[in-house]
């Protein structure tokens, strides 16, 4: 019966852990570029269960009656990277990705990456992102100079990643591919960085379109609603499992 509660318990960890990602996933269905995540569930380990010094018929009978686990768990916890519909925005700042691959920015803490392409350009004419970090080049920063603005010249981005303004070539868009997405890790700010080996882009980029969330909000909340209720069944175990144990003391332990 302790195993019981054990096994109830494991569940609703599992549960909990599903409700966090499903929330977060959520809250960022109007986060440009966001990337929902997946929890795989896994169950334990099965032991073997044995009668210990059993007889039967004065015989040893200290066979294998079956098999136990303790639970499941959270084994891994994965990100979708699945193409996210663009919207039109009509702004020449934003960007959206078609197909795998990551815009390059600069950050206090090193090299990251973002599907995010909602960005501006700063009083310095430096194309960043909404938090201020600079988009990067194959070249560098993407420098459009201090006079962008007094200029009036029209920002230019092409499919391959050129960037123009007016008739001047600026620098081509630095897109980072990973063959493997598994080496890359979720930041702040919408943002992940990449242990792996970078690949060639062969995507194109779309000038005046944002990338969306890949999340689907009714199928968040359904899910939501079938993991509440397991977190409920699991309660219900572990209350059972109480009630039970309650009987064996109080009870039985007096016959």
């Amino acid at each position: 019966m302790v195993k019981g509660l054990y096994t109830a318990a494991m569940g609703m960890n599992v549960q909990a852990k599903r409700l966090e990602m499903i929330s977060n996933d959520l809250a960022n269905t109007d986060t440009t570029g966001y990337k929902k995540d997946v929890a795989v569930v896994s169950s334990f380990k099965e032991e073997y269960i044995k009668r210990l010094n059993d007889t039967e018929n004065f015989v040893p009978n200290n066979g294998v009656i079956g098999k136990i686990t303790y639970g499941a768990k959270v084994d891994e916890v994965y990100t979708d990277f699945t193409q996210g519909s663009v919207i039109s925005t009509g702004l020449e700042t934003d960007m959206a990705l078609q197909g795998s691959g990551f815009f390059t920015v600069q950050t206090p803490n090193g090299v990251a990456y973002t599907r995010d392409g909602n960005f501006s350009i700063n009083q310095y004419g430096t194309l960043v992102t909404k938090e201020g970090y600079e988009v990067m080049g194959q070249d560098g920063p993407i420098e459009l100079g201090e006079d962008y603005f007094t200029l009036g010249n029209k920002l230019v981005v092409q499919n391959n990643g050129d960037v123009y303004v007016g008739a001047d070539y600026i620098d081509t868009l630095d897109i980072a591919n990973f063959d493997d997405t598994k080496t890359l890790t979720k930041m702040n700010d919408n943002l992940f960085t990449a242990t792996g080996e970078r690949s060639e882009f062969t995507g194109s980029i779309i000038q005046s379109f944002l990338e969306t969330a890949n999340v689907n909000p009714v199928s968040a909340m359904v899910d939501m609603i079938t993991v509440a209720r397991a977190y409920e069944t699991n309660q219900k175990m572990i209350q059972t499992q109480d009630s039970i144990l309650g009987k064996a003391v109080n009870e039985l332990g007096r016959a």
